[in-house]
């Protein structure tokens, strides 16, 4: 029980940390991304937390190839995000 609860607070302290980064807000809320956000598919695979299953779905991917989108990406550091 306190391994899931511990779980549930690291996600949420890695969550509030990543929303603190001005570039991944920047990414998050771009149009396209928030499509692939609203699809059920995605947020099942979301929550999965399975990095790779994310990257491979289909609008994921699809949305990653768009240069603006894929601009915003590149400017997320998750070293330096991750050790704050």
């Amino acid at each position: 029980m306190f391994g899931k609860m511990k779980g549930m607070m690291d996600q949420l302290n890695m969550m509030k940390t990543l929303m603190a980064d001005e570039n991944f807000r920047a990414f998050i809320s771009h149009p396209k991304v928030q499509e692939v956000f609203k699809d059920p598919e995605f947020k099942a695979i979301a929550k999965s937390q399975d990095f790779s299953k994310i990257m491979r779905h289909p609008k994921f991917a699809g949305v990653m190839r768009d240069p603006e989108v894929a601009a915003l990406m590149s400017k997320i550091n998750p070293q330096s995000i991750l050790q704050k």
